[in-house]
């Protein structure tokens, strides 16, 4: 789905002044908890928001640390380490105060750009495309950043109408991925997935493996179904997104599989497509 350019600066705005205000009810101690980001405690993950918006606004990359752990895997993560390690000894009333200038200038220069500058050609974590993809791509990253911050301090995973839609939509995009390549499901396989946004409103995304590439079906036979896998918001968010937490929906039963059981699970178990 293609989103218009004021939807995807208010989306960006949304989950930040979210983030901004549960900030201020978080102690030093939580700030300093293991995130559920490998080898990141809570603060490493809003220094990691922090620093990619002030890379945006043309701020010089940190040195690269002396070393980087097992969980650095690229360049994208390289950087990302540059400014997690830079910012890791700030005190935390100082980050927070950071956050919140570098959204508001960040906004303030979004809100400047015109249609054609959304839809000019640009680099992206996933390969070229355009401002706009690229800032989709920030939002979905935001958003989950924001729930592993909430998570990981005792708080409950809260869903946004419009960084919630644009992360549903980009989690969702990585699924033929999963299906096709991980988790190597046979040609002929349809799968169904019923992700709970509430209890009165479940999505349902269903693809179907060929040559071993999956891809969405948009006229539906559920009939057809190989495997049917349902969970909510949250632990489709977290499993697609790598999260250590992921696991735990699964043995509180709330992740539940209809159909080829074995499949199911095995797609569940290879959900984490992100970077």
């Amino acid at each position: 789905m293609k989103y218009s350019t004021s939807f995807v600066v208010s989306a960006l705005s949304e989950t930040w002044n979210s983030l901004l205000g549960y900030s201020t009810s978080v102690s030093e101690e939580e700030w300093d908890r293991p995130s559920n980001c490998p080898n990141w405690t809570v603060r490493d993950v809003l220094a990691h928001i922090i620093g990619t918006e002030l890379s945006l606004l043309g701020e010089a990359s940190p040195d690269e640390p002396e070393a980087f752990g097992d969980h650095v895997k690229n360049d994208v993560g390289k950087m990302n380490e540059r400014w997690v390690t830079f910012l890791r000894t700030e005190p935390i009333t100082r980050l927070i105060d950071r956050f919140e200038h570098v959204i508001e200038m960040r906004l303030k220069y979004l809100n400047g750009l015109d249609e054609e500058s959304f839809n000019a050609p640009s680099w992206t974590p996933v390969g070229e495309g355009t401002y706009r993809d690229f800032m989709e791509i920030r939002v979905m990253d935001c958003f989950v950043h924001e729930q592993d911050i909430r998570v990981s301090t005792g708080s409950d995973f809260i869903y946004h109408d419009r960084s919630g839609a644009i992360s549903l939509d980009k989690l969702t995009s990585g699924l033929g991925f999963v299906i096709g390549k991980k988790a190597k499901a046979p040609d002929g396989s349809q799968v169904t997935f019923e992700i709970a946004i509430s209890p009165n409103n479940v999505t349902s995304t269903t693809l179907l493996v060929d040559g071993g590439r999956a891809t969405i079906v948009r006229e539906v036979d559920h009939s057809r179904d190989t495997a049917i896998i349902k969970m909510p918001i949250d632990a489709f968010v977290f499993a697609t997104a790598g999260r250590s937490n992921a696991f735990s929906y699964l043995e509180r039963g709330e992740v539940t599989f209809e159909g080829n059981l074995i499949l199911g699970r095995l797609i569940f178990e290879h959900l984490g497509f992100i970077i």
